[in-house]
């Protein structure tokens, strides 16, 4: 048999995960996204296999397109790898997508885009049915004023006052591709596209533009924590239900081999 690198495009409800990474011991019972997959494909396929994903996922994080790839020899066709596979994954896991690429592929380092969206739950009643989903914000936001914070963040800009302590990145000037605010019924979504992202950085800039809507921030302030470069300028980390990872992009490549499924 020839060994291939296979793509996967994996959905997953973070809620009781431990987010994407595996867990070294002491913690390594700790339940992550990439040991359950991992323990499904070496199962699947009878051998050993490194999971390699893009954009790590915190505990409670949700995903529909987080891409991961790996290499193996096996005799499964491959528009059949998906189908045996979410045979052996529990409910909260789906691989979506299965396909063959080039040897050179990696999840990481190629992606070229990446789109997240933080749901807000804008109603005094509780989400009782989508709290696991959801962010619940009960005071009135204004969309106008959020939208306006948004659009700021657009553009190449130092992302240091929206990354978390510990990030451990040499660098913190990030692009955002596009951020919007989309009212739908009840829910307010902050969709936020870039090449790249820190640690935690969605979620605060989230929880800025809540304070922006509730009027605690003036929109124009976002320039002010773009310039000086300070977390505590920022808002708030909001909780990790509301985020989900939408999809992530590459380069155009003509899979070697395709399931004919995807995201």
């Amino acid at each position: 048999m020839t060994q291939h690198r296979y793509k996967l495009t994996i959905a997953y409800d973070g809620t009781a995960f431990h987010g994407w990474q595996a867990q070294d011991a002491p913690t390594g019972s700790l339940r992550t996204v990439q040991a359950v997959v991992r323990e499904a494909i070496m199962h699947t396929i009878g051998q050993p296999v490194h999971v390699q994903g893009a954009s790590r996922t915190d505990a409670g994080v949700h995903a529909l397109g987080k891409v991961a790839h790996f290499d193996a020899d096996t005799r499964i066709p491959v528009e059949r790898l998906a189908m045996a596979l979410n045979s052996r994954l529990p409910e909260d896991v789906e691989v979506r997508d299965a396909c063959i690429v080039h040897d050179t592929f990696d999840a990481t380092s190629d992606a070229i885009d990446k789109q997240y969206r933080y749901r807000l739950f804008t109603s005094q009643h509780r989400p009782l049915w989508l709290r696991s989903v959801v962010y619940h914000c009960w005071t009135p936001l204004s969309i106008e004023a959020m939208r306006a914070a948004a659009a700021l963040l657009v553009g190449e800009h130092d992302f240091a006052a929206f990354a978390a302590a510990g990030h451990n990145r040499v660098s913190t000037v990030r692009r955002v591709h596009a951020c919007t605010v989309e009212p739908a019924d009840q829910e307010l979504h902050i969709v936020v596209s870039g090449s790249g992202f820190l640690y935690n950085m969605v979620r605060i800039i989230a929880g800025t533009l809540v304070e922006v809507g509730r009027g605690r921030f003036e929109p124009g302030r976002i320039l002010t924590m773009l310039a000086e470069a300070r977390r505590e300028l920022a808002g708030p980390t909001l909780g990790p239900q509301g985020l989900c990872l939408e999809w992530i992009k590459y380069p155009p490549y003509a899979p070697l081999t395709h399931t004919g499924g995807g995201l």
